[in-house]
């Protein structure tokens, strides 16, 4: 998934206080809002540090399928798919 999309969901949920879901080739997990102060973009991955620092969850974007910005509980906002 190309990195300014990333960037944009990243920057949305955390304007508007929502979660990140994330869909990889292998699992779903979602970064709760107060985890998103703690999502840092690299060059080719995305580093989620989650439930107070006691775990790290690296992505690499081309693993990436489809990102959700959660507001209020519901899968709102949108989701991306690469092509």
């Amino acid at each position: 998934m190309d990195r300014a999309l990333i960037q944009k969901a990243v920057d949305e949920a955390r304007d508007e206080g929502a979660n990140l879901v994330i869909w990889d080739e292998r699992d779903t997990f979602s970064v709760e809002q107060e985890d998103i102060a703690d999502l840092e973009i690299h060059d080719d991955h995305l580093r989620v540090k989650m439930q107070s620092g006691r775990v790290i969850v690296y992505v690499q974007f081309d693993k990436i399928y489809k990102l959700v910005v959660e507001k209020t509980g519901v899968r709102a906002g949108f989701g991306i798919a690469s092509s």
